[in-house]
C-alpha cells in the first residue's frame, strides 16, 4: 500500500513572496510535518533555477513547494529527488494527453516550450539530507507569457484545469514514486528515458564555446553528460546551454 505522504496537510495562500522561502520559515518553526504542501495564488518573489525569477499571473497556476524529510538520504544521491519529482510530474501531465520530456536539469517542457520548472532546496545534516524543499510551479491556464519561450495546459488542451485538482493528481504520483529507498537506479533510467534532445545531434555552448554534441545520459550525481567530437564531457548546474530549442 502506498503511503499518503503528500497531500495530507495543505497550506493555502493568497499571496507570498515564495512558496519555497515560506516552507522554510515554517520548518525553522516546526509548524509544518513531513509532507506538507505550500501552494499560494500569487508569488511577490517567485524563485525559479538559476536565480532566475518564475513569472505567474495570479491564480492561474500551480505554485507550490513541498516538504520532503527523508529517512537516509546521503548528499551524493540528492539528485534523486530530482529524479522522482520530475517523473511525478510527467505522469501526472500525461493525464491530460500531452507529450512531456525533461530537459536537463529540471524544467518540464512540450516539444522545447517549457511547462513546468523545479527547485529543490535541501537542508543538511552532516553527509545527509535532513529535509528538502521541492518548489514546483506548473503553467495551467495562463495564456500568454511575454517573450519567454513557455506554454501552458490551457494552450496545449484548451481545458483549464484548477490548481487544487491538478495539485491532487501530482501529489498522488509523488506518493508513488517516493517510495525510492531501493530503486534509484530505475529512475535514473526513466529520467534519462523522457530526456529532452536525448541522442540527438544538437548545438550546445560552454564554456569554450558553441559546439555540436549528443546528449548520452547523466551521471550518479545529476550531471548532464554529452558526447562531442568523440569525446565525453560532463556538465553541471550553469556549465552548459542548450541552443537548439
Amino acid at each position: 500500500m502506498i503511503q499518503a505522504l503528500f497531500g495530507k496537510e495543505i497550506i493555502h495562500l493568497s499571496e507570498i513572496d515564495s512558496t519555497n522561502n515560506f516552507a522554510a520559515k515554517l520548518l525553522s518553526e516546526n509548524l509544518c510535518q513531513n509532507g506538507s504542501v505550500i501552494m499560494a495564488d500569487v508569488q511577490t518573489q517567485g524563485k525559479g533555477q538559476r536565480g532566475n525569477i518564475w513569472l505567474s499571473e495570479s491564480g492561474k497556476n500551480l505554485l507550490s513547494s513541498f516538504i520532503f524529510k527523508s529517512d537516509n538520504l546521503s548528499v551524493d544521491r540528492q539528485a534523486t529527488l530530482t529524479w522522482a519529482t520530475s517523473l511525478s510530474l510527467i505522469e501526472t501531465l500525461r493525464k491530460f494527453n500531452i507529450e512531456v520530456q525533461v530537459k536537463w536539469p529540471n524544467d518540464i517542457v512540450v516539444a522545447g516550450k517549457k511547462i513546468a520548472g523545479i527547485l529543490i532546496e535541501n537542508q543538511l545534516q552532516g553527509s545527509k539530507i535532513n529535509c528538502s524543499i521541492i518548489g514546483i510551479g506548473v503553467n495551467l491556464n495562463q495564456t500568454s507569457f511575454e517573450n519567454l519561450n513557455a506554454t501552458s495546459l490551457l494552450l496545449e488542451t484548451k481545458k483549464t484545469v484548477e490548481p487544487k485538482s491538478f495539485l491532487a493528481f501530482l501529489a498522488q504520483e509523488m506518493n508513488l514514486l517516493f517510495q525510492f529507498d531501493n530503486n534509484s537506479d530505475l529512475l535514473k533510467k526513466e529520467y534519462e528515458n523522457n530526456l529532452f534532445q536525448m541522442n540527438e545531434l544538437k548545438r550546445y555552448k560552454d564554456e569554450n564555446g558553441e559546439f555540436y554534441g549528443k546528449i548520452i545520459g547523466t551521471s550518479d550525481e545529476g550531471k548532464l553528460i554529452i558526447e562531442k567530437s568523440n569525446k565525453i564531457e560532463t556538465y553541471g548546474m550553469k556549465e552548459v546551454v542548450f541552443l537548439d530549442i
